[in-house]
């Protein structure tokens, strides 16, 4: 009996000892996925906005040492692949998009910012048929209606047709010739799927109007401050430009005309200018390369430079020449500040790395932004009342998943950090994060 007493409580001390390791570990898990269990909720429940909510600060899993300009970072998205979040007009609602929920490319989802991620569900806008990018809210104040690009119209199915792995074929996928083979041998790309249009949709996702029916690739579509206009990029010419249109498709105006990829355009927030990341092939190897790309509707987004033009076409002018992959610029509310992705400083970032940094536009006083070792930082956006920052991220996450995260944005904090002089090298390999289409 005394044997059996003394069974008893070293197996006791056994289950203490192991509910003890799993609730640290339960718990730690919980911290790097930003989640809280119900019963582990605070007694005072924050009654606010959500995204209104204050967290700790450089926890070193979704806030880092150095990201000044950036407080009460809070996570969005939960796994999968979400990239390119965009505030409504009245800053309330993201729409974004989005592969792992269900379909094999991208999708257009939305999240209601005032709600904790973790109680909603991803709402999808898009079809589901074909893939999409690049969706934008219409400035209204019901936020009824949005445009996002893609090929469903263009997707053919059946009562046999898995829907889900409608995705259109990537050239590099399975390259048919010799020179296509070596294209993608010796070439990182990005397909511009020339079925793209981009359509107009209400809150619902139900077809309200198609946009553009040009042949070729038309997508990138964003929409001016005062809500009339529509910047986007297309192919129509034989080259990837910029183009303007009014609210409805109509009044079309061709902004940009020089050979290379011209895409990832913002209005300035007077609605101005444009800002903008664009490929400039130099020599006749550039060019000759960039052409027999493009005719196979690819493109090898691996140097880019910001650039900013009138949205008369006027004015264009260089503002950055710090090689690599600079790209995704968003203008912040001052309308001289440019937040933007790089990865020019990869000896600081790791390889194949991207942070955000900061730039004036006329190129002085660069500034980084994000920090974290080996990781992916792009697509950022400002709220339109400058209170917010949106961004994709590969912080707190696996190797396969990109998250977007919202913080509060410092506009002047006490401590800044000046980003390192662009290194002489001007080639690098992309790196596991690297988004499959233009910011």
């Amino acid at each position: 009996m005394l044997q059996l007493i003394r069974m008893l409580q070293r197996l006791f001390v056994l289950i203490l000892v192991v509910a003890s390791v799993l609730s640290s570990e339960d718990r730690d898990f919980r911290i790097r996925t930003n989640r809280v269990w119900e019963e582990e909720a605070p007694e005072k429940q924050f009654s606010g906005r959500w995204q209104d909510l204050e967290t700790n600060p450089y926890d070193n899993v979704v806030h880092f040492d150095g990201e000044t300009h950036l407080a009460n970072v809070k996570q969005l998205t939960f796994g999968g692949m979400n990239a390119e979040g965009y505030f409504s007009f009245d800053n309330s609602k993201l729409t974004l998009q989005a592969t792992g929920y269900g379909t094999d490319c991208d999708q257009i989802y939305e999240l209601d910012l005032n709600i904790d991620p973790r109680l909603q569900t991803l709402r999808r806008i898009s079809t589901g048929l074909g893939a999409t990018t690049c969706s934008y809210f219409y400035k209204e104040a019901d936020n009824n209606h949005r445009l996002y690009a893609g090929n469903w119209w263009n997707v053919k199915v059946d009562n046999t047709t898995d829907v889900s792995k409608t995705c259109p074929p990537k050239q590099c996928a399975n390259p048919q010739t010799d020179e296509l083979k070596h294209l993608c041998n010796t070439s990182y790309t990005w397909d511009i799927f020339a079925d793209y249009d981009i359509f107009k949709v209400d809150r619902y996702g139900n077809f309200v109007q198609r946009l553009t029916d040009s042949p070729g690739y038309d997508a990138e579509g964003v929409v001016s401050p005062d809500g009339t206009k529509i910047a986007f990029t297309s192919i129509r010419s034989g080259d990837l430009e910029l183009y303007i249109m009014d609210i409805d498709g109509k009044n079309l105006i061709q902004i940009t005309n020089e050979l290379g990829y011209d895409g990832g355009s913002f209005f300035t927030p007077d609605g101005k200018r444009l800002i903008f990341r664009a490929s400039r092939p130099k020599n006749e190897t550039e060019i000759a390369k960039y052409k027999k790309l493009l005719s196979y509707n690819l493109v090898e987004p691996i140097a880019m430079e910001l650039f900013i033009v009138d949205i008369d076409g006027q004015n264009l002018r260089k503002i950055t020449n710090l090689g690599e992959a600079n790209w995704a610029p968003y203008m912040l509310n001052d309308n001289k500040r440019i937040i933007f992705s790089s990865n020019y400083d990869t000896a600081a970032n790791g390889f194949g790395a991207f942070s955000l940094y900061m730039v004036n536009d006329d190129g002085t006083g660069l500034q980084q932004i994000t920090f974290g070792q080996n990781q992916f930082n792009s697509f950022a956006m400002q709220s339109y009342d400058g209170k917010k920052l949106v961004w994709g991220s590969s912080r707190n996450g696996t190797m396969y998943e990109l998250n977007l995260f919202i913080a509060d944005w410092i506009d002047y904090p006490s401590n800044t950090t000046v980003a390192p002089a662009a290194p002489t090298v001007t080639t690098t390999t992309p790196g596991k994060w690297w988004w499959s289409r233009g910011g």
